[in-house]
């Protein structure tokens, strides 16, 4: 794993080249180490992998799928549908300390900062969004069992369609907040084989999500891409006031907006 820290000792933050495998590692030693300041990484992948929710199953079955594509299978810590991380998406992993000001009770008031900062974010590199203030539920849904087919609170979906999803995992010490960004359309139906459900439901997944390149931006640079979302949350860890009412919640007269130098 490649990691590129940002120079300040207040966040512990860093842009990471790395497999699926190897964030769901750290992701694992600071739930169960628990940490002294907040930690940020931004992961932009090496290569493919399908990753579950917690509740998602690693059997030999889709072990054997796994292999039979070529790609990595592994879970992580926080809930939601299955993932297909690989070049085509960006990660980003934030883990608080249980007592930081930004963590809220509830899962509207818990997401709230992470979308709004990803919005900000979306603004600095040209685009306009707004994070969901409710669930998108489909009765019935055949494509559940995936994280970009439905919208919950805090995530963002553009023109009515999903390109950030969110997700948490809440232990004594720490609170992990995690999110994917489709940058570039992914090859859904790796994601459909793997798991197992039938290769037409990749075309709905296509017809659910939007990236960040069908909407004009540039991936021929995903490290600056990177870079220019780590700093945009550190910039939110960062503040002398993190209770700012730009996340939602009770704030000081006077702070400084998202983006700007504290």
């Amino acid at each position: 794993m490649r990691s590129r820290p940002l120079p300040d000792g207040a966040v512990d933050a860093a842009l990471c080249h790395a497999s699926a495998a190897e964030e769901q590692a750290w992701l694992a030693d600071a739930l169960r180490d628990g940490i002294a300041r907040p930690a940020i990484r931004v992961w932009i992948y090496s290569r493919t992998a399908v990753v579950l929710g917690r509740s998602g199953r690693q059997d030999a079955a889709s072990v054997a799928r796994a292999r039979a594509a070529g790609v990595e299978l592994c879970v992580r810590p926080t809930g939601g549908g299955a993932v297909l991380a690989g070049p085509w998406m960006m990660s980003a992993s934030v883990v608080l300390p249980t007592g930081h000001p930004l963590v809220e009770p509830g899962i509207a008031r818990s997401f709230a900062w992470l979308g709004r900062a990803h919005c900000d974010w979306l603004q600095r590199v040209g685009i306009t969004a707004r994070p969901a203030t409710q669930p998108v539920v489909q009765r019935d849904d055949a494509l559940a069992w995936a994280c970009f087919a439905g919208l919950s609170y805090g995530e963002i979906a553009i023109r009515g369609r999903k390109m950030i999803g969110l997700s948490q995992a809440r232990r004594r010490d720490a609170i992990l907040y995690s999110s994917g960004i489709l940058v570039s359309p992914p090859p859904w139906e790796v994601l459909c084989d793997v798991v197992g459900q039938p290769r037409e439901q990749a075309v709905t997944l296509g017809r659910r999500t939007l990236t960040y390149s069908e909407l004009g931006g540039s991936v021929a640079l995903p490290e600056a891409l990177g870079q220019s979302l780590l700093e945009t949350i550190s910039s939110i860890l960062l503040l002398r006031d993190p209770d700012h009412d730009h996340f939602g919640v009770t704030g000081t007269a006077g702070s400084n907006p998202v983006g700007s130098p504290a």
